[in-house]
């Protein structure tokens, strides 16, 4: 390729933006969109078979929120859309005897200040497959949508989501979570959740 060719190339590359852009775009600041995640707390969910046993061995089912992103978001007169992509695995136990699991999770909108704008609860079903005791998979959500001040976009609001937990449940996730006590050795072992 000669010298000549690459920089005619590199100046063709360079007014490709600006030929996408419309008269009316020019000038305009970039649409800024709600960042997306998990929420750590309610990353997992851990469910035990029956009896109150809570070892490797009563273990019957295990879900994760791998991680959550934006697929698009638009704003038109205030009222702002998004969409987002999650993906997520599940794990039989020992104690698993099913075929699948129903469960609920939470998508949940956050203010710049922090308050909850809006909650929502989906019941979902886990399934497995027969010979697999790990299976992934992703899943789109996009019943999102919330007014936002005149001349302001999604900067500093916050798509969460997570497990519809139960007390007992977040409770025993922030105790999975916290580092062991130097020498202990825990019941169960935790898994680091990807992120």
């Amino acid at each position: 390729m000669s010298v000549n060719f690459r920089v005619a190339l590199f100046g063709a590359l360079l007014l490709v933006p600006a030929a996408c852009a419309s008269d009316s775009e020019v000038g305009l600041k970039p649409l800024i969109c709600p960042t997306v995640g998990v929420l750590a707390d309610a990353s997992a969910l851990r469910v035990f078979g029956e009896g109150a046993a809570r070892s490797k061995e009563n273990i019957a089912y295990d879900l994760e929120f791998m991680r959550a992103n934006l697929l698009e978001c638009e704003l038109q007169e205030q009222e702002m859309t998004a969409v987002i992509r999650f993906e997520a695995r599940t794990k039989t136990g020992p104690a698993g005897a099913a075929n699948e699991y129903k469960y609920s999770y939470f998508v949940a909108l956050l203010a710049p200040d922090g308050a909850v704008v809006n909650k929502t609860i989906q019941p979902a079903t886990a399934k497995f497959k027969s010979g697999k005791s790990e299976t992934f998979f992703a899943e789109e959500y996009d019943d999102i949508a919330f007014t936002v001040p005149e001349g302001a976009d999604g900067l500093g609001y916050e798509i969460l989501i997570g497990f519809q937990l139960t007390r007992e449940q977040a409770e025993y996730n922030r105790t999975r979570r916290a580092p062991a006590a130097p020498g202990a050795t825990p019941a169960i072992e935790t898994q680091q959740s990807a992120r």
